[in-house]
């Protein structure tokens, strides 16, 4: 199905510390519970992190996720031979809030705030994250690619108002 071979599973506990915690700040912010790390949410994250990692970018998208979830990927590029960070992945997800209309719900457009609203989804409790990294043949670049599955899935018609709450002051 992939063009390349899946780039070898780079989740370890820092990177999953880092992520729950880079999560649960910016849960914070909005009234949203901490969620927990699941570890088979951890498996299928590591799994789903393979799987986009076999074709360039962010082009495999979400297809064949598990019903019943919601997903957030990342993919990051450096010179370097370092994995990407938790921290790149979470900062760009939540950098969405710029384009989210607290006031006109139905402005929203969710294929641009997707990201931040499942970060903040109220309803979701539970985490999986998985990170691969590495470098294609002929590629300058070293890769990251970063998947967190949410549970329950957020992004419900209907149920944001009560699920991506304000900023707090």
């Amino acid at each position: 199905m992939g063009t390349r071979p899946a780039f070898p599973d780079h989740t370890d506990q820092e990177f999953l510390n880092s992520i729950v915690d880079s999560i649960n700040q910016y849960r914070a912010k909005h009234g949203a519970p901490p969620v927990e790390l699941d570890p088979e949410l951890v498996d299928y994250a590591k799994s789903r992190a393979a799987l986009i990692s076999t074709q360039d970018g962010l082009s495999y998208g979400h297809a064949g996720l598990k019903a019943g979830y919601g997903e957030n990927l990342s993919w990051q590029a450096s010179s370097g031979q370092t994995p990407g960070l938790a921290t790149g992945a979470t900062n760009s997800w939540y950098g969405e809030i710029k384009d989210y209309n607290f006031e006109d719900l139905d402005s929203n457009v969710p294929s641009k705030t997707g990201h931040f609203t499942q970060l903040v989804w109220k309803s979701s409790t539970k985490i999986g994250a998985g990170r691969v990294c590495g470098k294609s043949e002929g590629s300058q670049w070293y890769e990251t690619y970063i998947a967190v599955d949410f549970s329950p899935a957020g992004n419900m018609q209907g149920a944001y108002k009560d699920n991506v709450l304000p900023p707090k002051q």
